[in-house]
């Protein structure tokens, strides 16, 4: 498998090109600043340093990228395991100061049970796993791998706080499709290479709690940032 958005991390860590694209299955091409995934923890939105506050204990961070999240947890003291897909964003990490990164993905975790207290899930990374539910095995997954009060700090971006045709046009076609509006079929481009296609789910805050009825998870917090909105998950009694 081509490891294009690691591709994308290594050459920012260079020095190299700054910008990759999200490209989706409609044609739509976003330029992204690859910068985004190095920022400094004074350049994150508030929201995201208000749910960083809700860090304890021993961490997971699911798809870590280049690390910027680990590196400041690490820094704070937590003891810290970083996961991803992409080797080359788990080499850039490690370059970077990561301590304990490995090649694993949400949907199939090895770890003992109750080894976390505490899970991030940044940059969108809590639809990872693709669809409803897709996602929710994916919080079973955690579930096992959390303690009893275990926590899940993520983001998502509401996809219906846009004006945007082709946006709109989009989500009509999914709930014309039975899907939700927000899941999107995508792929990264970088240097003229396309990665694999993936799923990526997003959700407006009642899709967020309509998603976790059935799970053994509920909404503690809400840390709103416009579009995008960071919140804390614990388990239910």
């Amino acid at each position: 498998m081509s490891d294009v958005f690691g591709k994308a991390l290594m050459a920012y860590h260079r020095g190299g090109e700054m910008v990759h694209y999200i490209e989706r299955d409609d044609g739509f091409l976003d330029p992204m600043e690859t910068g985004y995934y190095f920022m400094s923890h004074e350049a994150w939105s508030e929201g995201e340093k208000a749910s960083l506050m809700e860090v304890r204990g021993r961490v997971l961070d699911v798809g870590c990228g280049p690390g910027r999240a680990a590196l400041l947890l690490q820094e704070r003291g937590h003891e810290v395991v970083a996961i991803d897909v992409s080797p080359l964003a788990l080499e850039v990490s490690l370059l970077r100061g990561v301590r304990d990164c490995r090649l694993m993905d949400v949907r199939a975790l090895d770890f003992p049970e109750a080894h976390f207290d505490t899970v991030v899930m940044y940059g969108n990374n809590f639809g990872i796993g693709g669809g409803v539910e897709e996602t929710r095995a994916v919080l079973q997954g955690l579930y096992h791998v959390t303690k009893e009060d275990g926590r899940v700090i993520a983001s998502t971006r509401d996809p219906l706080e846009t004006d945007n045709p082709s946006h709109l046009a989009y989500h009509q076609r999914n709930r014309e499709r039975g899907q939700p509006p927000g899941l999107v079929k995508i792929r990264v481009v970088f240097g003229g290479e396309p990665s694999e296609w993936f799923k990526l789910l997003m959700l407006g805050r009642d899709e967020l709690t309509e998603l976790l009825e059935p799970t053994a998870w509920r909404v503690e917090r809400l840390y709103d940032s416009g579009a995008e909105y960071f919140f804390v998950l614990g388990k239910k009694p």
